[in-house]
């Protein structure tokens, strides 16, 4: 869900001021990210079912990892954007926030927005060289032995791509703790805006929250930072007792006088400073 708005003074001094923003800078300046990464990490199994009836062998399709700097290209885009309100509508708009998909239309498209996209792969896709070459033969065939009108209506025409699935995202921007103890210096953070999947019991959240540790960690960042609805059960228990490591952080409203009435907590993982 999207970050809290609290802000706090930055008492940081000028080094590590300076040093703050060149980890940001070149932290937002990766244009692939995941490169660095073992292929393994940009792809994801997938078991379905068959439709077929009394068939009930799972069959599986493969969805790639893609690391995006905003804009999204529009047809991603919306469907983020779809996937964000099928999942948290009802929430937001029991909430005194409210559901407003033109102000999350405009996080989504802000320019330190980046985002990792799972996408669910064509299962024709592995049939199009063949296509191909079928319609490359069709053709042959038809001039050898028809004329030029023959020719035309006896092509075959290529299949026309199909728009990509988005089956899983996650938003986060590389950006100062603004939300620490004003008495400790301002340190570069990942903040998760969104994570949001459309295929449950998969994994997917679980690898793109992975992803987004590794890369923090690869860039430098201290912590992971996150906000979630108190009445949202399931996102809180997949961050605190699924994942490892995350827990309540300092800068949550329950941490103070009159939190417990706030419907949100705000939830981090340390991490490290080496290089992945």
């Amino acid at each position: 869900m999207a970050k809290s708005s609290k802000r706090r003074p930055n008492n940081t001094g000028s080094s590590a001021k300076k040093q703050l923003q060149q980890t940001l800078a070149h932290a937002n300046a990766q244009s692939n990210p995941l490169a660095a990464l073992p292929s393994a990490f940009q792809s994801v199994n997938i078991a379905q079912k068959h439709d077929t009836a009394g068939d009930d062998a799972p069959s599986k399709k493969n969805g790639t990892i893609h690391y995006y700097k905003s804009p999204l290209p529009e047809s991603i885009l919306q469907q983020c954007l779809d996937l964000f309100e099928r999942n948290m509508g009802e929430m937001y708009k029991k909430s005194e926030w409210g559901l407003d998909m033109e102000e999350k239309r405009g996080e989504l498209l802000h320019e330190d927005a980046r985002f990792l996209i799972i996408i669910l792969e064509d299962d024709t896709a592995d049939n199009d060289a063949a296509d191909a070459d079928d319609n490359e033969t069709a053709t042959a065939a038809a001039a050898a032995d028809s004329s030029s009108d023959d020719i035309i209506k006896n092509t075959i025409s290529p299949k026309q791509p199909q728009q990509q699935e988005v089956i899983g995202f996650a938003h986060f921007r590389y950006e100062p703790d603004e939300d620490s103890p004003s008495s400790t210096p301002l340190s570069p953070i990942t903040y998760l805006y969104e994570l949001q999947i459309s295929l449950t019991s998969h994994g997917l959240g679980k690898t793109l929250m992975t992803l987004i540790e590794l890369l923090s960690l690869q860039l430098h960042m201290t912590k992971v930072i996150l906000t979630v609805f108190k009445c949202n059960t399931g996102a809180m228990k997949f961050y605190l007792t699924k994942l490892k490591g995350y827990d309540v952080d300092e800068c949550s409203p329950s941490n103070f006088e009159g939190g417990d009435d706030v419907e949100y907590e705000i939830l981090s993982k340390r991490i490290g400073h080496k290089r992945v």
